[in-house]
């Protein structure tokens, strides 16, 4: 295995989930002791790496028998569909292009919303989603780059929740998203080829997996006449214990 600097535990969760991304639901890992191993690690930090993956749900531990890779739904959030899937059930192609790529640090707005220390690695990349070839989006997303190892520019032309849930085993369990009316700048106007009065609608959203840790924090904005969104909303939030029913 190539340097990859300093034997952390984070680096061994890295290391961890490339193992993951590269075996099938159902198969079992190598022992702790074959990974320690191999990797020149404490038995004891591979346990911790290990135990980590599995509060996120992507492996499960059988008594006896080994820790084996569990199976992920795909993703559907708070009622909102993904982009890729809305396009589809419009009968349109989804498509991307993609605006700006890198690798880099997390400065402290970043780390502050990842939550993740100043200074992290981290993957940052800007696209423009269309539909049937008309510009409908544009989604600017930050991941903290241990969570998705060998994540390069060719693999952004579809769905990103679809290829974090199939490579990377990783799905939202969580979302805080925060929606606004804006008009937005010179640059998106012309990317969405809207006019300058042209509304739209910007969401903030931050995903977390079933275990509460952030894994994505994305900046989109959509075309106010192309693009609707909606959410399914529970009547249970209107109805607190004890109310006076009426009608």
């Amino acid at each position: 295995m190539a340097d990859r600097g300093p034997i952390t535990k984070a680096v061994v969760r890295a290391w961890l989930r490339e193992l993951i991304a590269e075996a099938h639901v159902g198969d079992r890992l190598p022992s702790e002791r074959e990974l320690s191993e191999r990797w020149g690690v404490a038995r004891m930090t591979v346990r911790h790496a290990t135990d980590a993956l599995i509060s996120e749900g992507l492996l499960e531990r059988r008594h006896g028998s080994g820790t084996y890779v569990v199976p992920q739904p795909m993703v559907r959030l708070l009622g909102l569909t993904s982009f890729s899937e809305d396009m589809r059930s419009r009968g349109m192609a989804p498509s991307s292009r993609l605006l700006a790529f890198r690798r880099t640090e997390a400065d402290a707005a970043t780390a502050a919303s990842l939550h993740i220390p100043v200074g992290e690695r981290i993957v940052n990349f800007s696209r423009l989603r269309l539909g049937d070839g008309v510009a409908m989006a544009t989604e600017t997303i930050w991941l903290p780059a241990i969570l998705v190892p060998g994540l390069g520019p060719d693999d952004l032309g579809g769905s990103l929740y679809e290829l974090l849930a199939q490579r990377y085993r990783i799905v939202p369990g969580s979302a805080s998203v925060t929606i606004e009316p804006v008009i937005p700048d010179e640059r998106t106007r012309k990317l969405l080829t809207i006019p300058d009065d042209q509304p739209c609608l910007r969401l903030r959203m931050v995903d977390s997996n079933a275990g509460g840790q952030v894994i994505m924090v994305a900046d989109c904005v959509y075309r106010g006449d192309k693009y609707q969104l909606s959410a399914i909303i529970s009547g249970a939030a209107f109805s607190p214990s004890g109310a006076r029913r009426t009608g």
